[in-house]
């Protein structure tokens, strides 16, 4: 949503139509967070009835799906600000995409080689996140720490969060 139009230099015709770039990040933002949650929040959805009339019936334990759907939709539009931040921050679509890749997939990779800080450095992923809110059995508290899965959602939009304010510095930036 960013780094196309900065290529293309279009982004110029956004920042006349609107000056204030804060609105403009903040619309993006809007828009890509709705249409991801609504996204995911579907297709999470049909996934599960799908799972559940495939599955055996009570053989395996079901949970309630809501919470976790929920989760895993908020999930999917903080991880999509995080990609519109960078891309507003890097300017540069391969770029954007490889550090966000690196953003959500590293802490899990490299989190093993730190030994006993393995839970702190590992739970800072979204990717962990996710695994806590469907509750799978990777997310063990000895490998993704202790917090729950809401209020590690929570630490995960936090940073997303301080991606996007640094992301404002466009205001500062020539286009």
């Amino acid at each position: 949503m960013v780094t196309g139009e900065c290529s293309s230099g279009t982004i110029r015709t956004t920042f006349a139509a609107v000056p204030h770039r804060g609105t403009v990040f903040a619309a993006k933002a809007t828009l890509v967070a709705a249409v991801m949650c609504v996204l995911t929040l579907l297709s999470c959805s049909t996934a599960y009835v799908v799972g559940d009339a495939m599955l055996p019936e009570g053989r395996y334990a079901q949970g309630d799906p809501l919470p976790a759907l929920f989760g895993i939709a908020a999930s999917f539009a903080v991880a999509a600000v995080l990609g519109l931040a960078v891309g507003t921050l890097v300017r540069h679509s391969a770029g954007a995409v490889t550090t966000v890749i690196g953003l959500l997939l590293l802490p899990s990779l490299f989190g093993p080689l730190f030994g006993n800080a393995e839970r702190w450095i590992a739970g800072l992923s979204p990717a962990v996140a996710l695994e806590k809110l469907t509750q799978t059995s990777d997310a063990a508290a000895d490998t993704v720490g202790s917090l729950g899965p809401w209020p590690s959602l929570l630490l995960v939009a936090a940073g997303t969060a301080g991606v996007s304010l640094a992301a404002l510095l466009l205001r500062r930036r020539d286009v």
